[in-house]
């Protein structure tokens, strides 16, 4: 308990010790700051856009040379084997209608 109190003491004494000296700064000083902190905001914005268009272009490039040529076998097979199936189905379709009515 009695850590809790050193803390919740330590805390109050920094915060009455950051009001009772404000920055001696003046509002233009300010209106400048805000107009760098934009500045650099939108050129790191622009700048992360930009690694991120070229990491999704070497991704592209990456599926196409390497992956997407394993992919399509594959996916022409399933695709052959569900026709397969759907072509058996299908055929014995009519043989289970005619094994049930009779």
């Amino acid at each position: 308990m009695s850590r809790l109190v050193f803390l919740v003491l330590f805390v109050t004494l920094q915060v009455c010790l950051t009001l009772s000296n404000p920055l001696a700064t003046t509002a233009p000083d300010n209106a400048g700051l805000l107009e760098r902190a934009k500045q650099l905001y939108r050129g790191t914005k622009a700048k992360v856009l930009d690694v991120g268009k070229t990491a999704a272009g070497y991704a592209g490039m990456y599926y196409e040379d390497h992956l997407k040529p394993l992919t399509d076998s594959y996916m022409d097979w399933a695709k052959d084997s569900t026709s397969a199936l759907w072509q058996r189905l299908k055929n014995r379709l009519p043989a289970f209608g005619s094994d049930i009515s009779e």
